[in-house]
């Protein structure tokens, strides 16, 4: 068994032993075991899904992932449960972030609503799915 915990900055979202957790990285997806190997990655938004049930989880978007041999912290931005997606506020943010990127003017400017965009999309992706 390994220990998963999942923090927001609202606080302990998700705390429990599981025997597998799969996360979602920019480097893909993640498959994790009791004894995995240390490593320190970025999470981008997608699903946590543990003992190989990917038909439910906590949707994250982005945030640091600290994997050591007993335990897993996923600090992410925000998590969800499944049931408390709001997908009508993810759909005004992608379709907020579509028209700002064809106006940004700064590259700073364009990575911001580029992570919204991307944001909003997994969780759309993710509702829709369950």
């Amino acid at each position: 068994m390994i220990r998963v915990d999942i923090v927001t900055p609202k606080g302990l979202a998700f705390s429990k032993d599981v025997n597998s957790v799969n996360i979602p990285t920019v480097e893909g997806e993640v498959g994790v075991l009791e004894n995995h190997m240390y490593m320190l990655t970025l999470l981008k938004p997608g699903l946590v899904y543990f003992d190989g049930n990917d038909r439910d989880g906590i949707a994250v978007t982005y945030g640091i992932v600290d994997i050591t041999p007993k335990k897993v912290i996923i600090l992410s931005e925000e998590a969800y449960e499944m049931g408390e997606i709001d997908v009508g506020k993810a759909k005004q943010e992608f379709e907020e972030a579509v028209k700002r990127l064809a106006t940004a003017q700064t590259l700073e400017e364009f990575t911001e609503w580029e992570k919204i965009k991307e944001k909003a999309q997994a969780l759309m992706t993710i509702a829709s799915k369950r």
